[in-house]
Formats: structure tokens, C-alpha cells, sequence
């Protein structure tokens, strides 16, 4: 084992507070997770792919659509998070469909022709859950007059807010833990609906070299170190427990995306 391995836990991380939960979290892990794996203690807030793909990433936190659509040949499902809040459920969340607070807007029929942002075009609860929710409304190419990319949940609030844009999906989870912290942001916008439920952005670990019961110890130390972890922390990241994963728990994003395609709504514009 290399000396330096590392966690990247760098999804559900929008602010200073939320980073310092996770540590907490991951402070009261990392000594159960193996004695023998010398680890960093500080996390690292990146969930990029050269990040996930390093030699040296122990577990990373990445998004379900890119792992399906990419990340699949390097790096497997350790476990997903489970959080409590509105529009999640268990194992699975969806995505918020807000518009700004003032405007006449109340479906996404009514989107035709606005400007539509999105934090990426390779996220699932940004832009796939979007699109298909659109696909099967029957929009097609250029629904919409102009989509924004923005490189962030945050952004995206920041620019429906703002009415630079007058739609975007917002992954539940980053939705409260930014609502949390910025109730002004959160009152300029509107939620019209809200997509379907996929499984929530998995931890997961390079794909060779782990046996099945060494996921399954790890996934109880996350467990323990969870309940272990100061209550502010539990509470700041409304993290109720882990939850174990395999890839095929994520083949309904590749569903979402392969009906859109088939719609003839391959691109999210």
C-alpha cells in the first residue's frame, strides 16, 4: 500500500460547515477502516476525475451518471449516504425543479423558450433527470432559447435567483445543505416539481484489489464512525446512515438517459 492514500469527499461539500462535518465524520472513521493503510487525515474536497482516478484514492464520492457513463472501468460502488431531507428517500434522491420566486412559471411545459441552467452536462441530477423529465413532456432539440452551464448546484441557484435563468434541477441533497446556510437565495426561487428518484451519488473505491468483505468492513466502520461523530455534524450534513451499493443500482440513470435518447431529445438545450 502506498503511504499517502487519501479520501476525496468532494460532492455534498457547498461550504466551510459542511466540510468541517465531514471531517468529523471521517475522524472517527479513518482509524476503523484498516490499521494497516496509511492515511491522510484530512480529507480531500475535490470529486474531479483525474482526482478519482489517482493511484492513490482510497474512496472518492462521485456522481452516479458519470461513474455509469465513464468511471465505470476504474472505479466500482463502495456505499451510498442517506440522507433526511425533502426529496430524498433512503438509498434514493431526486432533483428540484426551481424557477424564480416572482415568476409566472408553475410547469416545465411553461420553460419553453427561457433559459435553462445546468451545473454540467455530465450530472445526473443537473441535467439527465432534467432532460428526461422534458423527453417525456415531448420536448425536442432547442426547447429552450439558451442553457447556461454554471459548474455548480450553487450556481445555478445563484443565476435562477437572479433571473439569469428561468429553470434549474437541483440535487435535493445540495439543495437543503445550501438552503441551510442561505435562506435569502433560497427565498428567490420556486420549486415547480421535482424529478424522479435515482440512486444517490455513491462513495466508491478503485475497482480492483478489495474483496467484498473488506467493502463490508468498511462500510460498518462509516456506520460506526457516523454514530460516533459529534451530533452537530450528523445534524449539518442530515446524514442518517450508509448504505451498501453495487453498479447495477445505478443502471436506471443509464435508463433516464437512453429514453431521452430514444425520444430524440439527446442534448439538454
Amino acid at each position: 500500500m502506498s503511504a499517502d492514500r487519501f479520501i476525496a469527499c468532494g460532492m455534498y461539500a457547498p461550504n466551510q460547515d459542511t466540510r468541517n462535518a465531514w471531517q468529523a465524520v471521517f475522524d472517527e472513521t479513518i482509524p476503523l477502516i484498516d490499521e494497516d493503510i496509511n492515511l491522510r487525515s484530512q480529507l480531500v474536497f475535490d470529486g474531479n476525475e483525474a482526482v478519482l482516478r489517482d493511484r492513490d484514492l482510497l474512496i472518492g464520492h462521485t456522481c452516479g451518471y458519470p461513474l455509469m457513463t465513464r468511471l465505470h472501468d476504474a472505479l466500482t460502488p463502495l456505499c451510498v449516504p442517506c440522507f433526511d431531507v425533502p426529496g430524498a428517500s433512503g438509498r434514493y434522491y431526486s432533483s428540484q425543479f426551481i424557477v424564480p420566486s416572482d415568476s409566472p412559471i408553475e410547469s416545465l411545459q411553461q420553460c419553453r423558450g427561457k433559459t435553462v441552467a445546468i451545473n454540467g452536462r455530465d450530472s445526473n441530477s443537473g441535467m439527465n433527470v432534467l432532460r428526461h423529465a422534458l423527453a417525456r413532456l415531448g420536448a425536442r432539440p432547442h426547447y429552450f432559447a439558451e442553457t447556461c452551464i454554471t459548474g455548480s448546484h450553487r450556481a445555478s441557484l445563484e443565476a435562477v435567483a437572479s433571473n439569469r435563468a428561468q429553470l434549474a434541477a437541483i440535487d435535493c441533497v445540495s439543495y437543503q445543505l445550501i438552503a441551510d446556510q442561505n435562506p435569502d437565495l433560497i427565498a428567490a426561487v420556486k420549486i415547480i416539481g421535482q424529478s424522479e428518484q435515482t440512486c444517490g451519488l455513491p462513495l466508491v473505491m478503485p475497482k480492483t484489489g478489495y474483496s467484498r468483505q473488506q467493502k463490508e468492513t468498511w462500510i460498518a466502520a462509516l456506520n460506526q464512525g457516523l454514530t460516533r461523530a459529534p451530533s452537530a455534524a450528523r445534524n449539518t450534513l442530515h446524514l442518517e446512515r450508509f448504505e451498501s451499493v453495487e453498479l447495477k443500482d445505478y443502471q436506471s440513470i443509464v435508463e433516464l438517459e437512453k429514453f431521452a435518447l430514444e425520444s430524440g431529445y439527446a442534448d439538454l438545450n
